[in-house]
């Protein structure tokens, strides 16, 4: 898997139950040094699966995820540079918290707050590169809510359930994971092989 980010790895190792995963630092790969350049999370994937296939031996499955939210009212921002965003605006490395607060900011005094999590996975096998697409609607919450998850989850609302992701169990998100819903995807890709 092309990523070494522990809170991606972690919930895909319990996804994908069928077959051994790897982060790149367990493949004994240091970093990939992408530029994410794509124009949508799919184009994104691949590059980062490409990279990473470059560096593995012929007959491992590589697999590499790009994921973010878009927001209607600021036009789709923060989008594919969702982990980016805030640094480029800010000039600097910031943390979670100023991430979620640049965007409470942001939609202040707006009302609409509509929100999709979209999540690619982009896959590379023997027959070709492959990609399963997850997507999940939600609120972004007024406030920071919930300590479980990462990425953008404590402020990331679930009208039908009542509360953030990052308020629920593994469990409990799993039923609205755009990560997930595309994994079940690749998942039944590779049980047709």
């Amino acid at each position: 898997m092309a990523t070494n980010n522990k809170g991606k790895i972690s919930e895909l190792k319990k996804l994908i139950k069928e077959y051994e995963v790897l982060s790149q630092e367990e493949a004994g790969i240091e970093d990939l040094n992408v530029e994410e350049n794509g124009d949508t999370f799919e184009e994104n994937a691949i590059i980062k699966a490409k990279s990473l296939e470059d560096l593995v031996v012929d007959d491992v499955i590589v697999i590499a995820e790009d994921s973010g939210i878009s927001i209607e009212a600021l036009n789709g921002y923060p989008g594919t540079k969702t982990k980016r965003a805030a640094i480029e605006e800010l000039g600097r490395i910031v943390t979670e918290e100023e991430r979620y607060n640049l965007i409470l900011e942001k939609l202040k005094d707006e009302k609409n707050r509509k929100v999709i999590w979209q999540t690619a996975v982009a896959l590379i096998d023997d027959s070709g590169v492959h990609t399963f697409i997850g997507e999940v609607e939600g609120i972004v919450n007024s406030k920071l809510e919930g300590d479980n998850g990462f990425g953008f989850d404590p402020i990331f609302y679930i009208k039908e359930a009542g509360k953030t992701l990052a308020q629920m169990s593994f469990e409990e998100k799993s039923n609205y994971s755009a990560r997930k819903k595309a994994i079940e995807k690749m998942i039944n890709y590779l049980s047709k092989k």
